[in-house]
């Protein structure tokens, strides 16, 4: 017998209609074992597709967030884009909660815009020397304007302060060299590049699946690295766009907020692109 299981497609972050960044949303997935969920994420090959549950008395839904290669703890493209197709699917209001594997999420919609509270961050060094985190980008040592740290704010990514706007879209990481300088465990490299100017921040994100540096349209969890970063260095409060994805021309927007007491809100658009359904022998 086939079970089916209902799916949307949207653009997380997305300002036009074939900017941002897609998502798979799989709106009933009650019945689906954890390995279904794998090879479904693994068949859409998007940067991530995630799986809705039943909530509780804290959350309207639960999350189940996968990247072709692995299950992540929580993600803010999947966060957010979810709340928009639950928002739409029950008429929730403004604001609710979601859950996720690294715990609640307080969703907050205003003006179009669905934002996510974080948790609190936590940083440590990444003991990467600036000569070695320059060769690893293609960049010289000059390009890198702060010491690189792990920051996690649900998940963990190396954040590298880079001296100019030039030097973020000029960056093309070497992938023997972003494996060795880059990886927090086996099969989980990643690098989050940024530089901000007039409370506008450039970005890009990358990481390593299959061999090969792949980069990200936009990435909310690193937003959110980049807002706890923020928070722990003294640079609160702040309110920045974020943009990301110009290189592979895939634009996307993003809305940080930092409050005075370190709170990081990351907020953007969401587009409804399809829906569909999927059917499992």
């Amino acid at each position: 017998m086939t079970s089916r299981y209902a799916y949307q497609i949207v653009n997380v972050f997305a300002e036009s209609r074939f900017g941002g960044n897609p998502l798979a949303v799989f709106t009933a997935a009650e019945g689906l074992s954890d390995d279904d969920m794998q090879l479904i994420a693994r068949q859409f090959n998007l940067s991530e597709t995630v799986f809705l549950l039943p909530g509780d008395a804290e959350a309207a839904a639960s999350l189940r967030i996968f990247t072709p290669s692995y299950e992540l703890p929580f993600a803010g493209h999947p966060t957010i884009g979810s709340a928009a197709v639950l928002q739409a699917l029950h008429g929730l209001g403004d604001s609710f909660t979601l859950r996720t594997r690294a715990g609640l999420i307080p969703i907050r919609r205003q003006d179009g815009v669905f934002r996510l509270t974080a948790v609190a961050a936590s940083q440590r060094a990444a003991n990467l020397a600036t000569t070695d985190a320059a060769a690893m980008l293609g960049l010289g040592a000059a390009d890198i304007a702060a010491e690189p740290m792990w920051v996690n704010a649900g998940s963990e990514q190396l954040l590298i302060r880079l001296a100019s706007r030039e030097a973020v879209l000029a960056a093309q990481p070497r992938p023997e060299l972003f494996v060795h300088h880059a990886t927090l465990y086996p099969g989980r490299s990643i690098a989050y590049l940024w530089h901000v100017a007039d409370n506008i921040a450039t970005v890009r994100l990358f990481f390593e699946q299959q061999g090969a540096i792949i980069e990200d349209p936009g990435t909310g969890s690193a937003c959110a690295n980049l807002g706890g970063w923020c928070a722990l260095n003294g640079l609160a409060p702040l309110s920045w766009r974020i943009e990301q994805g110009a290189v592979i021309q895939r634009p996307n927007v993003l809305y940080l907020e930092v409050a005075a007491d370190g709170t990081v809100q990351v907020g953007g658009k969401v587009q409804l692109l399809g829906d569909g359904t999927f059917h499992l022998p």
